[in-house]
């Protein structure tokens, strides 16, 4: 294996699997979602481990291996042990072939950590235009960060849970430069909480797709992680959502009284979708008087989830 093309998606970062510092209910929770994370991220892509992932030390003394598969603890309930066990056996080993000498101590965000082989390889990865995100054990590491190591430096995305995963797959289109022909099949694993209509095109904005996606990317995640949850603490009052996702830095309206008063204007925003017609009077605006991303409210049609119906350099009012 020495090419993106045989490069694994995620990798488990053994170095964070240290138990020691948590009570018997706290280890247990953390065993439990460590299992269902991979459980659930093994049905999007190939999670891979390091080869010798049971000899890590998790506890003084004893190696990971032991704790999970022996029948003599009974600190853990042993099906909690197996099904961790389990998952991980499942896993590959991204070095099995690997002939590429990956750094085995690194910096994560300016933390030295040695050994972690599996950061070093997502490190790696970085270096042939492949993002690799690290599983990790608790909550040490969270979202993009700065790692280094040998003559490497890149950013890695670190989960602790599935929760994790729009930031990871968000953070590719700038970091694996998504194309725009790629970009709506992207989005729908990078925003789980929207759906993109079909006709949308970035030809409809002012300005090229290399100079539209980032902005556009931002506001598909702030809308995908705040809009609906802003909606309902605000009441609808439309001045409060504006304000909370403000704060996000997306600058967001409803269409003004004037506009929905105009039958044929307000029409503009009307998507057909599924069968059904969604009003997108809401919208982003990337500057005052052009580009437009239009959207509908949460519709329980959608499985609650929110349609991003129009690009537009702008609309009539």
């Amino acid at each position: 294996m020495s090419g993106a093309g045989d490069a694994f998606r995620f990798v488990v970062d053994e170095s964070s699997l240290d138990f020691r510092g948590f009570d018997d209910a706290e280890l247990t929770w953390h065993l439990d979602r460590l299992s269902q994370t991979l459980q659930t991220l093994r049905t999007e892509a190939t999670v891979a481990v390091f080869s010798l992932i049971f000899d890590t030390q998790c506890l003084d003394g004893t190696e990971l291996g032991n704790f999970l598969f022996s029948r003599e603890s009974d600190r853990i309930s042993p099906d909690v042990r197996r099904l961790l066990g389990i998952q991980l056996d499942r896993c590959p080993s991204w070095d099995e072939g690997f002939a590429v000498n990956t750094p085995t101590e690194v910096q994560i965000a300016d933390v030295p950590i040695d050994p972690a082989w599996s950061v070093g390889y997502a490190l790696y990865n970085t270096t042939i235009g492949y993002n690799t995100g690290c599983v990790v054990f608790a909550a040490r590491h969270y979202d993009w960060l700065s790692v280094s190591g040998d003559d490497h430096v890149g950013e890695v995305c670190f989960l602790t849970d599935t929760d994790g995963l729009p930031v990871f797959w968000q953070g590719l289109f700038r970091r694996e430069d998504i194309q725009e022909a790629e970009f709506l099949d992207h989005a729908t694993r990078a925003f789980p909480n929207l759906i993109c209509a079909p006709g949308l095109r970035f030809g409809a904005f002012d300005g090229s797709y290399r100079e539209m996606r980032d902005w556009t990317v931002h506001v598909l995640s702030v809308l995908d992680a705040h809009f609906a949850e802003a909606l309902t603490s605000c009441n609808g009052q439309a001045h409060q959502v504006q304000a909370r996702l403000g704060s996000k830095g997306v600058t967001v309206s409803q269409e003004s009284p004037s506009t929905r008063s105009k039958p044929k204007v307000i029409a503009q925003r009307d998507v057909k979708y599924g069968g059904e017609v969604y009003r997108c009077e809401w919208h982003a605006k990337k500057e005052g008087h052009r580009n437009r991303i239009h959207f509908a409210l949460p519709d329980s049609k959608l499985g609650d989830r929110i349609l991003i119906g129009i690009f537009t350099d702008h609309l009539d009012t």
